[in-house]
């Protein structure tokens, strides 16, 4: 037991450290948000799973509060929060399409899709295929794509317009690093809004 928790503890404490080489990235995707804050644009969110937590996690902080309890709502959206939209899509066609359909019906030029994946997706795997459908559907209708990311990006590395890529394998350190960075962005919100 003893062994478990000191490997994942030193596992999750190593990714965290080697996010210091990330900075300039966190700072540009900060930048570019607030950006599209400014110019009234809307920004999509979304993971799979956990990370389907930590999307709605960071959307919560951001229309809601972080830390500043004065600061103005911001224009995050949850994406797949209507389950019996998706429940029902899932049902009668095919859960993998759902994302791009809900996506289609409020995305618009210029706006932005932040995207979580602890593997960045693979066709061949059957890994995140909804993720990928969404990420293809918004490159073609102009819609800048970040993504944060592990496992070596996956296909969202490729299509993605910026993405962080955290060095490890371990899902749970990936996930945890991925809070670090949004709550990163989320403060120096605070600071701006």
């Amino acid at each position: 037991m003893k062994n478990s928790i000191s490997k994942h503890y030193n596992e999750s404490l190593k990714v965290i450290t080697s996010l210091g080489t990330e900075l300039p990235k966190i700072e540009k995707i900060s930048e570019i948000l607030v950006n599209k804050i400014k110019s009234k644009k809307n920004i999509f969110v979304y993971g799979n799973g956990g990370s389907y937590a930590d999307s709605s996690h960071f959307v919560g902080e951001l229309t809601s509060t972080y830390l500043r309890k004065n600061r103005k709502a911001l224009p995050f959206f949850l994406l797949s929060s209507n389950l019996a939209a998706l429940t029902a899509w899932s049902n009668d066609f095919e859960f993998e399409d759902y994302l791009k359909r809900e996506f289609s019906i409020f995305a618009k030029k210029s706006d932005v899709l932040i995207l979580f994946s602890t593997s960045g997706g693979n066709i061949k795997r059957r890994q995140s295929v909804n993720l990928i459908k969404l990420a293809k559907y918004a490159k073609k209708k102009n819609i800048f794509i970040i993504s944060f990311l592990g496992k070596g990006g996956g296909f969202l590395k490729k299509i993605s317009n910026l993405s962080i890529d955290i060095k490890s394998q371990n899902t749970g350190s990936i996930q945890e690093a991925h809070k670090v960075i949004m709550h990163s962005i989320c403060s120096y919100f605070d600071e701006l809004f």
